[in-house]
């Protein structure tokens, strides 16, 4: 689960964003990253499009 301002900003379209974030979630699964882990790759790549609005991500991960 994420807010709109990991998927969306003014330099960043919703459809793509939502696309770009499930990419990267999918692909830190594959690596085999914890729950942790794969929120810091999403916050990461949010911050890096300069994104204005808040940011939140939340990760469950069942064993």
């Amino acid at each position: 689960m994420v807010t709109d301002g990991v998927v969306e900003g003014p330099g960043l379209m919703l459809d793509v964003g939502l696309e770009r974030a499930g990419a990267l979630a999918a692909q830190a699964l594959h690596d085999g990253l914890s729950a942790e882990a794969i929120a810091d790759r999403l916050l990461d790549a949010a911050v890096a499009v300069d994104h204005l609005d808040d940011v939140a991500v939340l990760v469950i991960r069942r064993t």
